[in-house]
């Protein structure tokens, strides 16, 4: 098993030292709670919070991070007969709104990821984040990679859901993007399960 080489850094807000794994894209101040996106070796401020486990589980707690997209959709065009984003926009007629993406920022198989997107995405169930003295770590997807993902799923929504789809245009604005780190329990089967749904990968 290949061991991972850490390279500590230096929080630009209080000075304590950062543990930034080879490739992560992100990373948490656990003294002062700043995040930080790395662009290009240099440290940019980005929101990071975490949710509270609500779930109680055997095995060790760990937090994995997911990007939080806060987003303004639009439908320009839509030919089919499923109402599945009327529901999702919260009962508007359909031709858009905002919608808060959960897209997990870790490895994990693709129909792992696809199932946990779609189920954070669509039950919101982190009302209220907080700061937590925690360590996230293991980012393996930036930005780009999450509003692809995010565009994905917009596209899964209507096409799982529609019994025809002939025509989807929309646009999608992201307004903010931000870290939360979710809790999973590590299992004694060597498999992860989220502390707030109840997932297992």
């Amino acid at each position: 098993m290949a061991e991972f080489k850490l390279e500590a850094i230096k929080c630009k807000n209080c000075g304590s030292g950062l543990v930034v794994e080879i490739n992560d894209f992100v990373t948490y101040c656990t003294n002062c709670g700043s995040g930080f996106e790395i662009v290009d070796g240099v440290l940019q401020p980005i929101e990071v919070n975490f949710a509270s486990p609500v779930r109680p589980a055997e095995g060790e707690l760990i937090y994995k991070p997911f990007w939080i997209l806060k987003t303004s959709v639009t439908i320009l065009e839509r030919t089919s007969s499923g109402g599945f984003l009327k529901n999702l926009f919260g009962g508007h007629d359909g031709s858009g709104g905002k919608l808060k993406f959960y897209i997990p920022a870790f490895r994990m198989p693709v129909d792992n990821m696809k199932e946990m997107a779609t189920a954070f995405t669509v039950k919101d169930p982190v009302p209220s984040p907080q700061k937590f003295n925690v360590k996230v770590t293991g980012f393996a997807y930036g930005k780009e990679d999450a509003m692809k993902i995010a565009e994905f799923l917009l596209i899964s929504f209507e096409a799982d859901k529609s019994d025809t789809m002939k025509t989807f245009r929309y646009e999608i604005n992201v307004d903010s993007y931000e870290i939360l780190g979710i809790p999973f329990y590590k299992l004694s089967n060597g498999n992860l399960k989220d502390a707030i749904i109840g997932l297992s990968i």
